[in-house]
């Protein structure tokens, strides 16, 4: 094959590529999430994170997040506790502190509120959505001008949408 064929193959090929972006633009690609019907409902707990955080009330917080947060919050206050008093509290009775909303959430959710500001997420950035997939998905959400988005992981258990706290912050 001849430089010049190769040249016109390679004119094709980015012809062919250029018509494709054209019609089907990757934003548009990426937007089929969107029309995913879990998306009201991934969007409403997404939110009700922060809200119920906003509001101070713990117990619906604790709610609305998964099972593997809450299981390292319990282990991370269960360790805390055991350092700074030098004997352990069963995670048990913390695991019911959190759900109730007890002096320990309280003391723990006001020290995270100390650090991040729910309007922060809930009016001063923008949304969208992001993967869907089967039990999982992300919400995209930019504070002001950002350059990159801060990705909340959502799973589906307990019959609905979870907040992954610690899936996003804590292990990226």
């Amino acid at each position: 094959m001849g430089l010049s064929q190769r040249l016109l193959g390679i004119a094709a090929f980015l012809t062919i590529a250029a018509l494709f972006l054209f019609l089907f633009p990757p934003c548009a690609l990426a937007a089929t999430s969107a029309d995913d019907p879990a998306v009201p409902a991934i969007l409403a707990a997404a939110e009700s994170l922060f809200q119920t955080m906003k509001a101070r009330d713990y117990p619906a917080t604790w709610a609305v997040l998964t099972a593997k947060s809450r299981e390292t919050i319990v282990s991370e206050t269960a360790e805390s506790i055991r350092t700074a008093r030098g004997k352990p509290v069963p995670k048990e009775e913390i695991r019911g502190d959190f759900a109730a909303g007890g002096p320990l959430c309280r003391n723990y959710w006001e020290g995270f509120l100390r650090r991040f500001n729910p309007d922060d997420a809930l009016e001063k950035s923008r949304w969208e959505m992001g993967v869907v997939e089967k039990g999982r998905a992300e919400v995209l959400i930019t504070y002001r001008s950002a350059d990159r988005p801060a990705v909340l992981r959502m799973f589906r258990e307990e019959g609905g949408w979870k907040a992954g706290l610690v899936e996003t912050f804590w292990e990226h």
